[in-house]
């Protein structure tokens, strides 16, 4: 797609900003189709306007970016969303891309890296700057060094009583720690058992120090 013929749409809420990259637009030769200040706005300037690009803010005024952009896409599966934006964090800018967008610039990128990212974009191709890449990637590296949470079948009574099973406390002494009668220790103690499918006190103990019940 050659330059004369994309056409743009700018959605950003910072006035200041948006007449910066009107100018840039216009003197590069690029079809200015319209802008929009806010979700609603830009959703009715794509009913009315035909457009090739749509270069987005992640913070609007009434809606999230990240959103209209997979509506967008949705429903204008012709149209490139160009995320444009001050978000640097990695998560969102993920998700951006996940929700449709075909490329995402932070705005501390200078006007020659705009331009070569919308003409990419326009020809079909993905565009992520340098700084976007990096915080993508240390926000996934971040996410493989978070273990999942494993769910513990156990109520939270079940657990300290468990806590202190692992600590070798008999069924009497738990008992006089938690007020109980010593039966009624028993009975967690088989309920605990069979709802973590192990045979033995040895048992409790490793999955104990597994799910983090005890040091």
């Amino acid at each position: 797609m050659s330059h004369t013929k994309i056409r743009i749409l700018i959605a950003d809420d910072h006035r200041i900003f948006v007449e910066g990259l009107k100018r840039l637009i216009r003197q590069q030769n690029l079809h200015l189709a319209g802008t929009a200040s806010s979700g609603a706005e830009l959703l009715d300037l794509l009913e009315k306007k035909a457009a090739d690009l749509v270069i987005m803010d992640i913070h609007m005024p009434d809606a999230n970016g990240i959103k209209l952009t997979g509506q967008i896409i949705r429903k204008y599966p012709g149209v490139k969303v160009l995320g444009l934006t001050m978000v640097e964090d990695g998560r969102q800018i993920a998700a951006m891309m996940q929700a449709g967008a075909s490329g995402y610039l932070l705005k501390t990128s200078t006007s020659a890296e705009l331009l070569e990212a919308i003409r990419r974009v326009c020809n079909g191709e993905r565009y992520l700057s340098q700084d976007a890449s990096l915080r993508l990637l240390e926000a996934e590296r971040s996410a493989k060094k978070k273990p999942q949470a494993p769910a513990i079948p156990l109520t939270r009574r079940e657990q300290e009583i468990l806590q202190l099973i692992a600590r070798e406390l008999t069924n009497n002494q738990i008992a006089r720690m938690l007020n109980n009668s010593p039966m009624t220790i028993v009975t967690h103690r088989k309920n605990i058992l069979r709802k973590l499918g192990v045979k033995n006190t040895a048992g409790l103990i490793r999955y104990a120090m597994q799910n983090g019940l005890v040091d």
